[in-house]
């Protein structure tokens, strides 16, 4: 079983989202607490093995009540919490940075959606309760070394074409948030090859996700518009309900046709249209997330001779997406994420022999 902490300042919402763990045959409801300090005993006391964490707590915020637990007791802490504006999205990617695994969207009553989203959080909660973490500790960097990449062993041929001509291609879903900024934090602000991103995550995320990236890695972060003009150095996101892809032109082309893989954006339409018109020049890097949505599309950019990236199962939180395009080959190099980054740089200077 597992063993679920709620904690909710609402007492509606605290008996709802305990109903409806409740009707799943491997959850427990441990407890229900209502304040930050009554969740800090809790999970002290019950050792609950993931914890629902609302963001806003009468007696104290959520960035201080998940960065204690993390320091004390460390356990799985997904967020679910309203959303209103991109300013309160960003406060759940905040919370990332003090431990939190992901989060979503509180599902509303009589939205018409409220079972499919509901399922969605049960389906999250069950997945991180899963995830090893570990006792956080509060660490300072320079924020001058924060863009500098680290050596990386290893052998590197010489580009066949030149690095400038590179588009990268990102996919993630679960856990993406912190593999997205880690990368970003790792790649200088030398580095002018466009990167094009497709993050699955709930509804009204989008722009809060930008917002939090730009402040903390200091690139240019922004959500991708139809007919936006590729720009060196510049990180584009899909928006929420429709595919990203990128033209022969170096043009993105926005869609809202079917979902793929169950997903729109779909990591797999992104990539597919680089293997298909940009060849060579592409990139593909596939993260953490659960599924199978983009491991095709990464085969292809490899197939068509464009270098392609696998997160390791070691620091993915789920290793769904990656995983599975290892199993088809679609990955020439398997990386730790702190790996990536800096072979993104290397392959804008010079490609990596392949092994």
């Amino acid at each position: 079983m597992i063993k679920v902490l709620i904690v909710d300042d609402s007492a509606s919402v605290r008996t709802l989202f305990a109903e409806m763990f409740k009707r799943e045959d491997d959850f427990e409801v441990v407890g229900c607490a209502e304040d930050g300090y009554s969740a800090l005993r809790m999970v002290r006391d019950l050792k609950p093995d993931v914890v629902s964490m609302d963001v806003n707590l009468p007696d104290c915020d959520g960035f201080s009540i998940t960065r204690m637990i993390m320091e004390e007791n460390p356990v799985p802490i997904v967020v679910v919490s309203a959303v209103y504006s991109a300013t309160d999205a960003e406060i759940g990617f905040r919370l990332i940075d003090t431990g939190a695994l992901t989060f979503h969207k509180k599902p509303a009553l009589n939205s018409g959606y409220f079972e499919e989203q509901m399922q969605e959080i049960i389906t999250s909660v069950r997945l991180m309760s899963e995830v090893r973490v570990v006792r956080r500790k509060r660490r300072f960097r320079n924020a001058a070394d924060q863009n500098r990449p680290q050596p990386l062993e290893g052998n590197f041929l010489p580009a066949p074409s030149s690095g400038k001509d590179k588009v990268v291609c990102i996919g993630a879903s679960t856990g993406g948030p912190q593999a997205i900024k880690q990368i970003l934090m790792s790649i200088p602000h030398e580095f002018t090859a466009p990167i094009l991103v497709v993050q699955h995550m709930s509804e009204g995320f989008t722009e809060g996700m930008v917002n939090w990236l730009k402040r903390y890695t200091g690139h240019d972060v922004r959500r991708a518009a139809h007919g936006d003009l590729l720009e060196s150095g510049t990180i584009y996101f899909a928006p929420e309900g429709s595919h990203m892809e990128v033209s022969a032109e170096r043009k993105i082309v926005l869609t809202d046709s079917a979902s793929v893989n169950e997903s729109r954006p779909s990591v797999s339409v992104l990539f597919n249209s680089a293997a298909q018109n940009l060849g060579r020049s592409a990139v593909g890097v596939l993260l953490t997330g659960m599924g199978r949505d983009g491991a095709d599309g990464l085969l292809a950019i490899r197939r068509k001779g464009g270098y392609t990236i696998a997160q390791d199962e070691e620091t993915s939180i789920v290793f769904g997406m990656p995983g599975e395009a290892v199993k088809i080959g679609a990955a020439i190099s398997i990386l730790p994420i702190e790996k990536i980054g800096d072979y993104l740089n290397r392959i804008f200077l010079g490609l990596p022999e392949e092994t």
